[in-house]
């Protein structure tokens, strides 16, 4: 085999030449080319982030609405029987507690006028098996 050496080869050329002055006239040719004025830049961010204030508002305002009304629609009073059976189970207030913490007014609210006929009473009495209950006490 024959020893190759490289510096005697003839150079193969690229096929590609640059005009003389080419990158000397090239940034005044750039710079030609941009237009004069800049353009307004609008953010794609920004209106993904008013979409979200958007959307975060309204997830509150759906979230909120339903617990304003949970609240206000529990009502603080409660029907006679519920407070009765409470007072019955739950209390330690004596007879004379209550009583004494009675107006003239509540008195008068909780008199009950019975209009009962003698007869009815008698056929009451008669028909009752625990006529002694009624008696003792």
């Amino acid at each position: 085999m024959k020893t190759f050496k490289i510096e005697n080869e003839p150079k193969i050329e690229t096929g590609f030449t640059v005009p003389e002055n080419y990158f000397e006239d090239f940034s005044a040719k750039m710079m030609q080319q941009f237009p004069a004025k800049e353009s307004k830049v609008i953010s794609l961010f920004a209106r993904k982030k008013t979409w979200m204030y958007a959307a975060a508002a309204i997830v509150v305002l759906g979230l909120s609405v339903p617990v304003y009304n949970f609240f206000n629609s529990q009502s603080s009073e409660f029907d006679d029987t519920t407070l009765e059976n409470y007072i019955t189970y739950h209390s330690s207030v004596s007879d004379e507690d209550l009583v004494n913490l009675l107006d003239e007014e509540d008195i008068q609210k909780m008199s009950v006028d019975y209009n009962i006929e003698d007869k009815t009473i008698e056929n009451e009495l008669s028909t009752n098996k625990n006529l002694e209950q009624y008696l003792l006490n």
